[in-house]
């Protein structure tokens, strides 16, 4: 089955999902979390590590991991210890090897693989712009080879091939006649463990007739912002992203929109989460998703997760949501090794 298909499948049952789970989330505001502090069980940790996805630069995610950390605490009582992976596969061995309890940030691919390989709990899944799926965004530093129509601003940024009249994720795929033009060309994937950033764009470059290995000269930046710059400085003349990772190094490159152009989406995908270690208590877990639901719902809050991922605001999520991830998972395995 293509892609294409799979995610449609995904996209329904990540909605279904999020629609039908209950919200426990508490309407009174708090800006102090102080009202909703939980009383620990006996068989509580004192402390708990709170590991997070690099899906961005770094050091800045570490500055803004500490207000979520600090705010958590308040809610369970008990010590938070935020923590960057250096790399996707780090938060899942963190969590396999016991390293951390808590895990914030990871994509769909790393929610499968927290799962079926560290056992963890899936427990809540972000929300952006009201949506729970976002889509591959495919970008260029050469409009006039990707692009059929001259590229067209929105917002501060570059769009063509009809990604400019995109409502939402919903609307993808859009644009994928142009990936056949990618052969041959250096790409910049975000890390190997990365949904948007290398499973879905290396089968829909399989689908476009093209070896994501040996038919493109593969670069992995280590994050979203990273591979957007990398095509912004010419290190690559393709990139993949989550859409719209431009807006995070606008800081950096005020000109980013103009010079980084995007020329396609794919299907859409459900989006990131977090996860806690199967072998905490379960009181605790649930006292853990209840105070990230209550932290989403205050302005501080709001304003802490939207600095870390652009999180609007966190929902229940079913395993299920994630099934079409794993077969996609094992569709490129098995293309990768023929």
């Amino acid at each position: 089955m293509k892609v294409g298909q799979w995610l449609a499948v995904l996209a329904t049952a990540a909605l279904v999902a999020a629609c039908g789970g209950d919200d426990d989330g508490n309407d009174d505001e708090s800006d102090d979390g102080a009202d909703s502090t939980t009383n620990g069980g006996e068989d509580w940790p004192d402390e708990l590590t709170l590991v997070f996805t690099p899906s961005s630069e770094a050091q800045q995610l570490v500055e803004d991991a500490g207000p979520l950390a600090e705010m958590l605490e308040e809610r369970i009582g008990v010590d938070i210890e935020p923590f960057v992976a250096t790399d996707y596969a780090g938060v899942i061995v963190a969590l396999e090897a016991g390293q951390a309890g808590i895990a914030g940030g990871l994509g769909p691919q790393q929610m499968v693989q927290a799962e079926n390989q560290a056992g963890a709990d899936l427990i809540l899944q972000s929300e952006r712009f009201g949506d729970v799926q976002y889509v591959t965004q495919w970008f260029t530093n050469d409009p006039d080879t990707y692009c059929d129509n001259n590229p067209i601003e929105v917002d501060g940024f570059l769009f063509c091939n009809g990604v400019e009249d995109a409502e939402g994720p919903g609307d993808g795929p859009i644009g994928e006649e142009a990936i056949p033009q990618v052969a041959g060309r250096a790409v910049a994937f975000v890390d190997q463990g990365s949904a948007s950033g290398h499973l879905v764009p290396s089968l829909q470059l399989f689908e476009a007739g093209i070896d994501p290995e040996s038919g493109v000269d593969p670069i992995f930046a280590g994050g979203h912002d990273n591979a957007v710059l990398a095509v912004y400085r010419g290190d690559a003349e393709v990139g993949v992203s989550f859409n719209d990772a431009r807006g995070d190094v606008v800081d950096q490159v005020d000109d980013i929109g103009e010079e980084v152009v995007v020329f396609a989406w794919s299907p859409p995908i459900p989006n990131d989460g977090f996860a806690v270690a199967s072998d905490i208590p379960e009181d605790l877990k649930q006292a853990i998703t209840d105070a990230l639901v209550d932290i989403a719902g205050t302005d501080e809050g709001h304003q802490v997760l939207n600095e870390l991922y652009n999180i609007d605001d966190l929902v229940p999520v079913d395993s299920a949501a994630y099934d079409p991830i794993r077969t996609l998972v094992d569709e490129l395995g098995q293309l990768l090794d023929e």
